[in-house]
């Protein structure tokens, strides 16, 4: 299940949009026929250096193709969005994309702390 911590840095209350896809073996064009999709879509408000936790609720992680998936591993990729009004920008399979990256650029003034990506749940 991801899990994800949040922090509000700058000097004001804001919403945060909290988005996390689950990106299969493969990549997105899915050639093993695994579990894929949005896994987290939380809206936030935090104050000034505040920090929570989100996550999201169980995941059942499968392959069509198990015998091919084998030894991969899926990606989560994650971002916040302040103000949360990018979510048409950055819907389900789109958080990798140029158009949500720029939607989020600018949201503050530090547009390298929006994403993070890591793979984890290795195919067995």
């Amino acid at each position: 299940r991801p899990v994800l911590d949040v922090v509000r840095v700058p000097r004001r209350t804001a919403v945060v949009g909290v988005y996390a896809d689950v990106i299969p073996p493969g990549g997105t064009s899915n050639p093993y026929g695994c579990t894929s999709g949005r896994a987290i879509g939380w809206s936030v408000t935090l104050t000034p250096g505040q920090k929570t936790t989100v996550s999201s609720a169980d995941i059942t992680f499968g392959c069509a193709d198990a015998a091919g998936a084998r030894g991969k591993e899926y990606t989560v990729v994650a971002v916040a969005d302040v103000r949360g009004d990018d979510l048409a920008a950055c819907g389900e399979g789109q958080l990798q994309s140029m158009t949500c990256y720029s939607a989020l650029a600018d949201d503050d003034g530090n547009s390298a702390n929006n994403r993070r990506s890591r793979t984890c749940c290795k195919v067995h």
